[in-house]
């Protein structure tokens, strides 16, 4: 086949297009493996698992920082390791104690190895349910496969029972003979009432979690006789009264846990437990904390208040709670906090007041002694970095943006560290987004370079599509232009991007560079869709008085095209030019808005009209387009085989949509996630910026003109003899270039030039 070259040519370009985008997103991936984090500067590689175990794999310690794994006093993860700790180490000395035990009082010839042996010997509860497991002597565990629907007989000998995802309904003295029981377990059982009398007898118990059920509401008096208990457990229930005061009466306690319920603490003052030191009470429904809420717990090192509706706190409301280590206050919509407020808490060693509409402030900030602070979400015209610098235990800080960083250089660990494409040093951060920026930038100028230059050497064919043709090279020109002056920056700033960070991103430079890139992106998509309308107009449809386009016409199309692209690109500099942090630059250095690391960010309403609403319109007109036309021609031609002008135009067209496609879709599909609070990796931000959207500027040469026979003759041929023959006589180059063509159009079956003048858009660019 005639066409055969232009489809092996698409398939080696595509072949490579993918083997390319899949390397360089391996790359950009990261020194290390899932399940493992880099240390160490990215030398060493450490699995997660070894994370947070007490026991340093790093040299700089990363993996046990005391923040990174969660204060000791604030960390429910640590706990649960400490506990798991203490549970094997128990469980460790049980076994010992039997082995010696067995040594000492029993001959080995003596034991019953027989098969016929209880498989339970290990087993001291006599009685319990058949589906129930049997554990460690007095662990008996009942999961969803016991389906228990009322409450099953089990002797006295458990000390630890846990019931889980079965439907169980609770009444009064049923755990009455469990004398021995210390930890009781009873989630998601579907337990919406707790009588009086429920907890009767369980005078050893220490922890109790009655989580993830349907409770409203505990009765008083309902914690009497539970002098032991450590640890309470009431998450995710649906609780909208507990009476706190009964709570006075378990002098033990020691963490309380009553996240996810309808709590409001209205009018309610925790009782004084001198053991309390956890209270977690995020996710409910608290308005106000006032004076005397939490006034008496003068033991408390945690309080956890998350997620509430809080919109005002007293001044003095932490004023008693002298040991206290840890605040947390995020996701509530107060607005001021008094310089007051944490003024008596000299302990308080973490403070989390992120995603508020607050004002950090001096008279807040100045009385801390915190080492660790969370401001995530916080606006940056609403911090005063000045006194977050002067902070001197100041030594890890949460910001929203990365480029906030650089704003407290003096804070030893800042995050995020990156925002995909740039670190603290580099705004370039890896070396296959350097050497991809660059690589891509040489390709998309040089390319459109030699389109231009051949379409100005080439004159004997229609100016339309010279005109078509030499708009879109230019256009595609401009992202060549972008990320070169993105890897000019790199360079420049190599090593010391954090002193120049905010400089930059609020430059002029960076909004023209952003501006140069989303017109070079826009301009290319409207052409696109207009090439593709007028070939559907002139070739599936040339019957109804569609005629090809003169130049005038063309002119203002194309001037209406420039001006529509720009004019998307420009119109956000204005909308938000009285805005502390340009719309341009506010998420990345490399000034393009993309964003995709979070779903609404400033301006993100005009980015998703421009890559959801425009760019997702034009690239479905594209693809209706083309399909539409491939099948008009194939219903044409039923009757005979294709011309190899058709064929030709087929192939080309097929592989245009595809890489369309290719560039389009996964920007597309990356912005639809985030609505859909899908968490976009900073490695495909990356990748996507560097690599994918300059792809189709790079690809658009290639496709729309070193694959037509026409044009690789005259440049690859004439071109080169018209340099390396500069003596030679204007007859003789005249011959040789009218050799040329003639040979071109033999071998191809192409129409001659004098017949493309007068050829429609479509069809001259088939050639």
């Amino acid at each position: 086949m005639v066409y055969g070259r232009s489809i092996a040519v698409g398939v080696c370009l595509m072949t490579v297009v993918l083997l390319l985008a899949a390397i360089i997103f391996y790359l950009s991936l990261g020194p290390c493996p899932t399940g493992s984090f880099a240390c160490d500067n990215g030398t060493l590689c450490v699995p997660q698992r070894q994370m947070c175990d007490s026991r340093p794999d790093c040299a700089d310690s990363s993996d046990e920082h005391p923040v990174e794994c969660g204060l000791l006093y604030g960390s429910k993860e640590i706990a649960d390791k400490i506990v798991r700790n203490a549970i094997e180490k128990k469980q460790q000395q049980q076994q010992q104690m039997n082995q010696r035990t067995i040594a000492a009082g029993m001959n080995v010839s003596s034991l019953d190895l027989s098969p016929s042996r209880n498989p339970n010997q290990t087993c001291d509860i006599v009685t319990y349910p058949r589906l129930c497991q049997c554990r460690q002597r007095t662990f008996l565990y009942c999961g969803r496969y016991a389906k228990l629907r009322r409450w099953p007989r089990i002797s006295s000998e458990v000390t630890y029972l846990i019931i889980i995802r079965n439907n169980l309904t609770l009444r009064d003295n049923v755990f009455a003979n469990f004398t021995r029981l210390q930890k009781l377990t009873l989630k998601y059982n579907n337990i919406s009432h707790v009588p009086l009398g429920s907890f009767n007898g369980l005078g050893q118990l220490e922890r109790l979690e009655v989580s993830h059920n349907n409770i409203s509401h505990l009765p008083n008096g309902i914690f009497l006789g539970l002098h032991n208990l450590q640890w309470l457990f009431l998450r995710n229930n649906h609780l909208q009264y507990l009476p706190m005061d009964q709570l006075g009466s378990v002098h033990r306690l020691e963490w309380l846990v009553l996240s996810g319920n309808r709590l409001t603490l209205r009018n309610v003052q925790l009782p004084k437990i001198s053991s309390l030191y956890e209270v977690y009470l995020d996710f409910n429904r608290i308005e106000y904390i006032g004076e005397e809420t939490f006034s008496q717990l003068d033991n408390l090192h945690l309080l956890d208040l998350q997620h509430n509706l809080i919109t005002h706190i007293h001044g003095r409301a932490f004023a008693n709670l002298t040991n206290m280590r840890d605040i947390r206050l995020v996701g509530n919509p107060i607005k001021e906090l008094s310089g007051e407020t944490f003024l008596h808490n000299t302990r308080l060693e973490a403070l989390s007041l992120a995603q508020m509409p607050l004002h950090i402030h001096r008279n807040l900030m100045e009385p801390l002694n915190i080492s660790f602070l969370n401001l995530t979400g916080i606006r940056y015209d609403h911090i005063d970095f000045a006194v977050i610098n002067a902070m001197r235990n100041l030594t890890y800080i949460i910001y929203d943006r990365f480029f906030y960083c650089s704003m407290s250089p003096r804070i030893r660990m800042c995050k995020p560290s990156t925002d995909g494409v740039s670190s603290f040093q580099d705004l370039l951060s890896k070396p296959v987004l350097r050497y991809s920026a660059w690589v891509m930038a040489t390709l998309t100028i040089a390319g459109n370079v030699l389109v231009l230059w051949g379409r100005f050497i080439y004159r004997d064919e229609n100016m339309a599509v010279t005109m078509v043709i030499r708009n879109l090279a230019l256009a595609d020109m401009l992202m060549g232009f972008y990320l070169v002056t993105i890897g000019v920056q790199d360079y420049r700033y190599r090593n010391e991007y954090y002193k120049v960070l905010l400089d930059w991103i609020t430059s002029w430079q960076c909004t023209l560079i952003g501006t140069l890139a989303v017109s070079s992106s826009e301009v290319s998509m409207l052409i696109l869709a207009f090439m593709s309308l007028e070939r559907f107009l002139l070739i599936a449809d040339p019957f109804r008085g569609h005629r090809s386009i003169g130049s005038r016409v063309m002119w203002c199309a194309m001037l209406c095209i420039w001006m529509t692209g720009v004019g998307l690109a420009v119109v956000p500099i204005f909308l938000w030019r009285s805005s502390t942090l340009p719309y341009y630059g506010s998420y990345s250095g490399t000034c393009f808005p993309l964003h995709i690391h979070e779903a609404y960010p400033m301006g993100w309403l005009y980015s998703a009209f421009v890559f959801l609403g425009v760019n997702l319109m034009l690239l479905l007109m594209i693809a209706l387009l083309y399909t539409a036309l491939l099948i008009s021609i194939w219903r044409t031609r039923s009757a005979t085989p294709l011309t190899l002008l058709d064929c030709e135009f087929a192939v080309r067209f097929f592989f245009i949509v595809l890489t369309d496609f290719l560039c389009w879709v996964p920007i597309i599909v990356m912005k639809i996630w985030v609505f859909f609070n899908y968490n976009i990796s900073d490695d495909i931000y990356a990748w996507l910026v560097v690599f994918v959207l300059p792809l189709n500027s790079a690809v658009n040469p290639l496709l729309y003109t070193f694959t037509t026979p026409k044009y690789r003759n005259q440049i690859f041929l004439r071109g080169w003899k018209k340099i390396t023959s500069r003596k030679r006589t204007e007859a003789g180059n005249t011959n040789v270039a009218t050799t040329t063509t003639g040979t071109a159009t033999a071998s191809s079956q192409h129409p001659d030039d004098s017949t493309g003048k007068s050829m429609p858009l479509a069809l001259t660019l088939g050639n």
